[in-house]
């Protein structure tokens, strides 16, 4: 079981295991009033996004999956996180498979990164893990809809989430 998220590289980005050092970075993006607005619309304290970053660490230890922290290769910008969870989410019906979820960083938006990362995150995915995967995504998340669907995600149907109703999409099973 892999315990360490492996190194990906896409033309433009590397998508590597976070660290402890991640943390300025991921706490300024989670409180970024764009990035949540679809991610339950509200900025995260420093508190939950240390929460989130032990998380992504522990996903890889525990499960031998988890996210990804994007950086620009040129630049070496954090640009967001990519990856797959079991959150154990308060659903019905539950999430019967690995989560995949992403998120950039405004500046970076409509210049394909989420396209780059994810199609390397899922070609993994199928590699290591085969099973079927899901996601969830806010019905006005337009973009992330339609990047989902691009990678073969399909409507599920509607749950209710924290009071709100979010569409669930599944992957069928690599081949």
């Amino acid at each position: 079981m892999q315990t360490h998220a492996p190194r990906l590289e896409t033309e433009r980005l590397v998508l590597r295991h976070f660290t402890v050092d991640d943390f300025d970075d991921l706490a300024a993006f989670w409180a970024d009033p764009q990035v949540v607005k679809f991610i339950g619309g509200e900025p995260q304290s420093a508190e939950v996004s240390w929460s989130r970053l032990l998380r992504y660490i522990g996903h890889w230890q525990v499960l031998g999956y988890g996210y990804w922290a994007a950086f620009e290769k040129q630049s070496g910008r954090y640009v967001g996180s990519f990856g797959l969870q079991d959150a154990r989410r308060d659903l019905t019906p539950a999430l019967a498979c690995p989560e995949a979820g992403w998120a950039l960083t405004p500046t970076v938006h409509g210049m394909g990164y989420a396209k780059e990362a994810l199609e390397a995150m899922l070609h993994w995915a199928d590699r290591e893990l085969g099973g079927p995967l899901c996601c969830i995504i806010d019905e006005d998340n337009l973009r992330s809809v339609h990047l989902a669907e691009r990678f073969g995600f399909t409507y599920q149907h509607d749950v209710i989430y924290h009071g709100k109703p979010v569409r669930m999409f599944t992957r069928p099973a690599a081949r």
